[in-house]
């Protein structure tokens, strides 16, 4: 991606502020030659806004920031060095200090610890150290000379001031998955799309096409389709499928169709083997697929058509494409244009967009200027909506609103067609911080989904985000994603209620390739051809299809990423000094050369997913790193004990991994504020020392924080975590499997003393505790504690805590929003105390619960909620008000439980799933259900006073011939009280079973009243597909029972 000229010149003219004052500057003598490079670059840095906007248009600018980009790279890893050396200098000075008089030489007292700059002579360096900055600021001082015969326009506000969050707009993200459809256009195309989809036809597999412009609201169109109940209801399998011009290897297209139509395709790797394992996927049922931005038709001719159309009983293909050829030659039996949207249809959109609040009275304020700015728009929908996240941020100022109308960003020129206006009138809009963060995403292929937490470690690593004031540098960074996803650059995947994965649309990310320019490269660089533009190159993210790769040697390099899992001569990274982003990913990664600690610029070491054993002793020469991330190495046995010398470090991720100890030390590393995986306690082979849970305690900073091996500790660690102001995440873990066998009391002891002392602070938010063998629960979680100590917990988790008999009382939590108890295998009955108060009634229990999960609780038998609940009327003893805001509850595999609490009835629960609890008898008086899920629980006989439900999925493979009686009432009480709904009936049961409801055998009386109807036997070969309004029948079973 390139840089942003003004933004990375205000970073380094800070940076040049704070290091100027720093000992290990003083020591090399160079502070009078730094300072002249920060006066010149602070300089030069009010004009760089008018620079950057003009370098689309004129070559010669251009030319010049290309100029000035490289120095400042080069300035920044000179500043680098300063601190490298100075620092070693200074170890050495102090290390000298404490050594006798006798014992010191002058090779002690100058020699570098950093093999990089090491066994120099003090005042040789400093020559050379200060000879590379004057000549900096020599060739500074000609490009500043040279920026005089522009006439740039001077900015009033320094680069280096920091970008403040607009607060009015991030307060709207909660409106961002409101669906953007607009005007009657896309209804009725909707609604007429759908007709021609689901009617009759004798033609089995059939082909429509949504044509046109990127940008234009076809995805839009097709997901209404998709989504459509009458779409679900004609089809046994969905398939969304999005294809693009990226899209390259055609066996990995045919592994998503597989997925996502429920199949598997194990080793398979060819594509007859995948078109074959597909064909028995589909055989006998009906699809809709949509393969959405079609570029090439042979995706469809060549590799779809056949398998799809040869197998299916019925099939309908929709596809989405910028080119209406595309989907002549596919065969489209119609194509449907998407026209641009009307102007008020655009003025609908924005009004969505910009007037959260719907206030009219503002909407006909503004109405004069947004209809003028939306016919700037051309009718196109992402331009719209793009353009919305700059006025968003104006508030309803008319001056503001004017502005945007007459800014010149409308008539810009230099930029491909599709990229103009709108879209880069908002992208110029944007601050200069989030310009940095918005351009990386060019790094990624087409289709990427990102992750909030990856974005957050690459956009630290690459310098774009500073802390502000007590707010931590990732705080800053989630924030900067969040305004991405406000002003419509990011697009947050709506699976994900907390937003933390994205997507970004075609357009925006060839807006994002435009601007990332000459400096970054995707692909497999053994095919480029031009190895002179190789030699800029900054950063490059390799994918290729070959078995090993070979990197070029590029001086300039400061990232690189192995996309894709091929073997590499890891020697060869050695040579790269500029690196700051490495990463390394795949099984084919095996061995990490001692090289790798030369480069002493590195900020970020992602070796996840790899088969190193081990990691060289050389790693702790990177004193510039701040993330160390090792999940999943499974082959990962020990670290090296100068993985404490990494005192920039602020994330480690080592969970997953063989490791048997972290070495002692890891507390001297003050600035980790997130630590996954960390393990308590010495090696038990080679009888090293490892860390211990005190040395927790000098690390204030910690925000996350997981620990493994707790029975391992042996030290007192009282207060270790309550200090931790700043912890959001906790997870405690002892070791899977240790109570398998016989547990000493005193063991059982010291594991409860060991969590007693681990009290967290009041600001937690998620809570995990794993594997814990204590006889209770830790002190702070019991009924006198657990206001205070979890005062502000959302998430927690109690996973196979096997010998605490009873629940702490977590009913009191005020803002729990998600409890999950798995493997609490001593419990037999949960009561009233579960709700908190010891049991006595309250007036209100679980106020924020929404999620409350039960799992793989064998001995569980009784629940009850309130006291007296066997008494005939428990209404005098039942608090005001639980679960309030409960939309799940989900039972499984907790085979002794009898009955659900008759308090249930007073809850507002929505979802309820039940697998797996063998006795289970009766789900009743549950008012406000509208999904119910019963998975093998063969002594169910009683469903009913589920006055709401409008889902009920029923799976039992074992029943022979029969369905359930219970089912069987269900439906007869829902002909006695006809419900005008559209209530859906999942069945999974045998063979025999399904038969029997067909039509015209002896269930057929019973399903043809229920409005929606599904049934699967034989591991979802045969199905049965019944609606009653529209009369739609479809099977594939031939012979009736």
């Amino acid at each position: 991606m390139a840089m942003i000229v003004d933004a990375f010149a205000g970073k380094l003219v800070e940076r040049l502020t704070n290091v100027i004052e720093e000992k290990a500057i003083m020591v090399l003598g160079v502070k009078d030659e730094l300072q002249r490079l920060r006066r010149r670059m602070d300089r030069i840095a009010r004009v760089l806004k008018d620079a950057e906007k003009r370098r689309i248009q004129e070559e010669t600018v251009k030319g010049w920031i290309d100029e000035l980009k490289d120095l400042m790279y080069d300035a920044d890893d000179i500043i680098d060095l300063c601190m490298i050396q100075g620092t070693g200098l200074l170890q050495d000075v102090d290390h000298h200090s404490q050594l006798p008089e006798s014992s010191t030489t002058a090779s002690t007292r100058v020699c570098c610890n950093f093999p990089l700059l090491s066994c120099v002579r003090t005042v040789p360096f400093r020559y050379k150290i200060a000879d590379k900055i004057k000549s900096l600021n020599d060739r500074l001082t000609e490009i500043s000379e040279d920026k005089d015969k522009f006439n740039f326009i001077i900015s009033s506000q320094s680069s280096a001031d920091a970008y403040v969050m607009n607060e009015a707009s991030y307060s709207q993200s909660s409106s961002l998955l409101e669906p953007d459809v607009v005007g009657w256009d896309i209804k009725d195309a909707t609604k007429s799309l759908v007709e021609l989809l689901v009617s009759p036809h004798e033609q089995k597999c059939r082909l429509f096409a949504i044509v046109g412009m990127g940008g234009i609201g076809k995805t839009t169109l097709a997901q209404q389709i998709y989504n459509d109940p009458k779409i679900n209801d004609a089809f046994v399998l969905r398939s969304w499928i999005w294809v693009s011009k990226s899209f390259t290897s055609r066996t990995d297209l045919l592994k998503e169709i597989i997925r996502n139509t429920g199949g598997r395709y194990g080793e398979s790797t060819t594509i007859a083997e995948l078109q074959n394992i597909l064909c028995d996927v589909l055989c006998g049922k009906s699809l809709f697929l949509v393969l959405d931005d079609i570029w090439d038709d042979n995706i469809w001719n060549d590799l779809i058509k056949n398998p799809i159309g040869g197998t299916t009983t019925k099939c309908r293909v929709l596809v989405t494409t910028r080119d209406r050829n595309t989907g002549v030659k596919m065969g489209a039996l119609h194509i449907h244009n998407v026209n641009k949207l009307s102007l008020d249809s655009g003025w609908e959109l924005l009004c969505k967009r910009v007037f959260t609040n719907n206030d009219k009275r503002d909407m006909q304020r503004m109405k004069d200027i947004g209809m003028k700015i939306v016919e700037k728009c051309d009718g196109l929908p992402i331009a719209i909506k793009a353009i919305a996240s700059v006025l968003v941020t104006k508030g309803q100022n008319r001056r503001e609103w004017e502005n945007v109308l007459n800014s010149d960003a409308w008539t810009i020129i230099g930029l491909p067609e599709e990229l103009q206006g709108a879209l880069y009138l908002s992208y110029e809009a944007l601050p200069s911080a989030l310009k940095h963060c918005f351009l990386y995403c060019a790094l990624y292929p087409r289709g990427h989904k990102f992750h909030v937490e990856d974005l957050v470690c690459h956009w630290i690593a690459e310098g774009y985000i500073e802390a502000k004031g007590n707010t931590s540098m990732e705080d800053v960074a989630k924030s900067y994603y969040m305004e991405l996803i406000c002003r419509s650059f990011l697009q947050p995947d709506p699976m994900y209620v907390d937003m933390s994965r994205c997507t970004i649309h075609d357009l925006l990310q060839a807006l994002a390739e435009f601007f990332a320019g000459g400096e970054s490269f995707s692909g497999d660089p053994q095919e480029e051809q031009s190895t002179e533009s190789m030699k800029r190159l900054r950063r490059l993210t390799v994918t290729s299809n070959r078995e090993s790769v070979s990197i070029p040697h590029l001086d300039c390099l400061r990232s690189l990423r192995l996309w894709t899992p091929p073997s590499l001569n890891t020697q060869v990274i050695g040579n790269l000094k500029h690196l700051r982003l490495l990463f390394l990913n795949g099984d084919k990664i095996e061995n990490i050369p001692d090289s790798i600690g030369d480069l002493v610029h590195l900020r970020l070491l992602d070796l996840e997913h790899t088969c190193i054993h081990n990691l060289p002793n050389s790693l702790g020469n990177l004193i510039n790193l701040q993330f160390l991330l090792l999940n999943d190495c499974k082959s990962l046995h020990i670290l090296p004990n100068s993985i404490t010398k990494l005192y920039n470090l602020r994330w480690l991720r080592v969970d997953n991994t063989s490791l048997n100890y972290v070495p002692k030390g890891i507390g001297k590393l003050e600035h980790l504020h997130h630590v996954e995986g960390l393990i308590i306690g010495d090696s038990g082979d080679d009888g090293e020392e490892g860390c211990n849970l005190e040395e927790l305690q000098m690390l204030e900073k910690l925000s996350h924080l997981s620990i493994r091996n707790l029975e391992k500790s042996s030290s007192k660690s009282s207060s270790v975590l309550s200090s931790k102001i700043h912890l959001r995440e906790l997870r405690l873990c002892c070791t899977a499997n240790y109570t398998d066998e016989h547990i000493q009391q005193q063991e059982m002891d010291k594991i409860v003393q060991v969590f007693d002392d681990l009290c967290p602070p009041p600001g937690l938010e998620d809570l995990v505790i794993d594997n814990f063998f204590g006889v209770r629960y830790p002190k702070w979680m019991l009924s006198t504690s657990i206001n205070t100590a979890l005062l502000e917990l959302i998430y927690l988790q109690l996973l196979d805590c096997s010998n605490c008999p009873q629940l702490p009382q977590l009913g009191q939590l005020p803002q729990l929003k998600y409890l999950k108890i798995i493997g609490a295998v001593a419990i037999a009955s949960i009561g009233p105390e579960f709700l908190g108060n010891n049991g006595e009634p309250t007036e209100i229990a679980f106020p924020k619960l929404e999620t409350l999960i039960f799992e793989n609780m064998s001995n569980w038998e009784q629940w009850s909620l309130i006291r007296g609940e066997e008494d005939d009327d428990p209404e005098s003893s039942k608090p005001l008000v639980f679960f309030p805001h409960l939309i799940s509850i989900t039972i499984f595999k907790c085979p002794k439980l009898k009955a659900l609490p008759r308090g249930l009835k007073w809850a507002n629960i929505q979802e309820l799933h039940i697998i797996g609890a063998s006795r289970l008898s009766r789900v009743s008086h549950l008012p406000v259900l509208k999904e119910l899920e019963v998975t093998y629980c063969p002594k169910l006989e009683c469903v009913e006073k589920l006055e709401s439900l409008q889902s009920l999925k029923l799976i039992d493979n074992q029943v022979n011939i029969s369905l359930p009686q219970w089912l069987i009432s269900f439906l007869q009480q829902r002909e006695e009280k006809p419900h005008d709904d559209l209530f859906m009936l999942h069945l999974e049961c045998s063979v025999l079973a399904l038969k029997r409801c067909l039509k015209g055998s002896p269930y057929w009386s019973f399903i043809k009243q229920v409005p929606r109807f599904i049934g699967y036997a034989k591991m979802l070969s045969m199905y049965l597909k019944y609606t009653k309004e529209p009369y739609y029948y479809e099977t594939n079973i031939t012979d009736v029972a």
